[in-house]
Order: C-alpha cells, then sequence, then structure tokens
C-alpha cells in the first residue's frame, strides 16, 4: 500500500508539522538529508517538500494527496479540493503595518504593498477606500521606507523586522494558522485512511494542549 502523500513547504512550518505528527505516532528518518521526501517508518505517509506557493497545485494535481499550507496563501488561491482541518501550527497574523501615526481609516485613498493581494483588495472595500495595490514578491516592509506604498499588508510572526525598520502595527486584520487540505479524488479513494490520519492529528493536538 502506497503512503498517503503530504506536501508541505519547507522550513518553520514543515518542522512544526514533524513534531506534530511525531506527538501522533510518526517517525521520520534522515530528516537531515536534502531529501525532497520523507515516508515514516510505518510506511503509512510520506512528506514531500515544496514551496508554499506551490502546495494547491501538487494537490489539485494528484502529485500528492494531502497538503499543509498557511490558511493566508489559501485565501489568495482558486483551489479546487477540500479543506478538512486547521492545523495548530504556522500560527501568525495578517496585519496593516506602517509608520507610527498613520490610520488607514482616515483615508480616503491608500496605496498597499502586500504579497497578498486578493486580501488587500477585500480589506479596501470593507472598509470603502480607494486605493492601488502594489504587488511584491519579498521586502514589503521596504515599500513606505522609500515611499512606494502607504503602508504595507503582510503576516507578522514576532514583529522584530517591523520594529527594526521603524514600522509597527497598525490594524490586525486576522489570525492565520495552517490548513490541511485534499484532493477531491483521493479524498474518496482513500477516506479511511485520510479520517484516522485526522483522528491521529485530533489527540496528539489534545496531549500537546495539555502538557
Amino acid at each position: 500500500m502506497k503512503p498517503l502523500k503530504i506536501a508541505v513547504s519547507k522550513g518553520r512550518v514543515k518542522d512544526q508539522l514533524i513534531a506534530l505528527l511525531k506527538e501522533a505516532g510518526f517517525e521520520f528518518e534522515d530528516l537531515k538529508s536534502r531529501k525532497l521526501e520523507h515516508v515514516d517508518t510505518t510506511g503509512r505517509i510520506s512528506l514531500i517538500s515544496v514551496k508554499a506557493d506551490d502546495v494547491t497545485t501538487y494537490v489539485e494535481r494528484a502529485a500528492a494527496d494531502l497538503g499543509v499550507l498557511g490558511s493566508d496563501i489559501l485565501y489568495e488561491r482558486s483551489f479546487d479540493g477540500y479543506e478538512l482541518r486547521y492545523l495548530p501550527i504556522g500560527k501568525c497574523r495578517m496585519c496593516v503595518a506602517g509608520f507610527r501615526g498613520f490610520n488607514l481609516s482616515e483615508r480616503s485613498f491608500v496605496r498597499i504593498a502586500t504579497k497578498y493581494p486578493k486580501r488587500a483588495k477585500d480589506l479596501l472595500e470593507e472598509k470603502g477606500i480607494n486605493g492601488e495595490i502594489l504587488f511584491l514578491s519579498g521586502s514589503v516592509e521596504l515599500a513606505p521606507i522609500v515611499n512606494l506604498a502607504d503602508c504595507i499588508l503582510d503576516i507578522v510572526e514576532t514583529g522584530k523586522t517591523l520594529e527594526e525598520n521603524d514600522l509597527v502595527v497598525l490594524e490586525t486584520i486576522g489570525q492565520i494558522s495552517s490548513v490541511l487540505i485534499a484532493n477531491r479524488i483521493s479524498f474518496k479513494l482513500m477516506n479511511d485512511r485520510m479520517m484516522a490520519l485526522l483522528n491521529d492529528l485530533d489527540a496528539a493536538e489534545k496531549r500537546s494542549a495539555a502538557k
């Protein structure tokens, strides 16, 4: 029986997922190697390491049965699959940030730099503000500093990068965490195995919370 393939972004989220899976009874070997796929010692699941932006593509195309990615990224996607549950990993905040004293609600027009154009568009519509959305793929904190934008919309974990660049969180838009998603066909064909995995994760989360 082939293992359930789980696509997950490299880095912090993958490390946290491995810790959660370990609590659920799964063990992985050779994690320090450069292998892009790791099968757990029971052979039930395997993790494939991909970029966060590519997780939905792997799952939609059935290259992976399941995927783990941030709810911030999923919000921006038109994903044809199932959202199974939120996971207690990858937690951070979606925030408007800029120079101290800037008030988004007092502006009739605003320039926002962001990696999340759909969320920025929805934010402006919710507040009834006209604006220009500037898509940047990295270092959005630089935009207000060089007067490219009035403020930024980005995820914030510790706020250290903002602080070091004399920026502050102006408004928290929402909480972010990782989401477990599934391919539609895999969900039907492997439903029992996926439900068993969900039960294992639920139990692991409860044990972790009790510690």
